[in-house]
């Protein structure tokens, strides 16, 4: 508890020098470059009292959506083709030709497919999350013990019921190492397809922001988008400590 309460005061006072750089450099240099902290603090103010939220509700909707499709996906896809290794094989070239297109440059594509609306953000954050979970999930079954897998089929076990008593279990911390690299991502990805054209979300603040030169309002989005990132980053790693205890109690 000690150490907790000290790593929170140590944060903070990190925190706090690094505001008063900020405030310092704002001070000595031209506002319409930097800003400083109480011009942004204001802005954030204004936008928490109005479309603010709004925008952050798309953004985290194109987020959660996209997650929804790419990370069962991903997962399915990695416990699959690593209990098939001949398979993976014949598929690796595809799989990594896939993966070698940068899924940022098929925004434009999309949306002349798709329009302005969710559609396109929610195939990038999709194809994102994908990749990440299935390269982490296919490690992980890899890594599973060969020698605890001999004596499961000696001792007469089906290959379902080691797949789903030791594969699976096995490959969860895998999974979860990489959907703690998938979410923040992921926010990347729904942001930077809002930034190509959307009607609205944090992305297309950021745009909005940039085409009027108003630092100020770059500075408070990108620390909304911040805020974000540190939330869904903590709450993956407090579901992945909650599941990797329940699964360790079971044994």
């Amino acid at each position: 508890m000690r150490s907790n309460m000290s790593l929170f005061v140590w944060r903070g006072l990190l925190l706090a020098v690094l505001v008063a750089v900020w405030q310092l450099g704002g001070d000595r240099t031209a506002t319409g470059w930097i800003s400083s902290p109480g011009l942004v603090a204001t802005r954030l103010a204004d936008l928490a009292s109005g479309e603010l939220w709004g925008h952050v509700a798309v953004t985290l909707a194109e987020m959660i959506l996209g997650l929804a499709i790419g990370v069962p996906a991903g997962v399915l896809a990695g416990l699959i083709l690593g209990r098939m290794p001949l398979t993976a094989l014949l598929l690796r070239p595809l799989i990594v030709a896939l993966y070698s297109v940068p899924l940022v440059t098929l925004a434009p594509l999309l949306i002349l497919w798709f329009g302005l609306d969710m559609a396109p953000k929610i195939f990038l954050v999709a194809g994102v999350s994908f990749f990440l979970l299935f390269f982490n999930t296919f490690a992980g079954v890899q890594a599973v013990d060969g020698d605890q897998q001999t004596t499961l089929l000696l001792m007469g076990a089906s290959r379902s019921e080691m797949f789903l008593k030791l594969v699976a279990p096995a490959s969860m911390a895998w999974i979860f190492a990489g959907l703690k690299v998938a979410l923040p991502y992921a926010l990347i990805a729904a942001v930077v397809g809002e930034m190509m054209a959307a009607r609205s979300g944090m992305g297309s603040l950021l745009t909005d922001a940039a085409a009027q030169i108003d630092m100020t309002g770059l500075y408070a989005v990108l620390i909304v988008l911040m805020i974000l990132g540190v939330a869904v980053a903590s709450a993956a790693s407090q579901v992945e400590a909650h599941v990797l205890r329940w699964r360790q109690a079971e044994r």
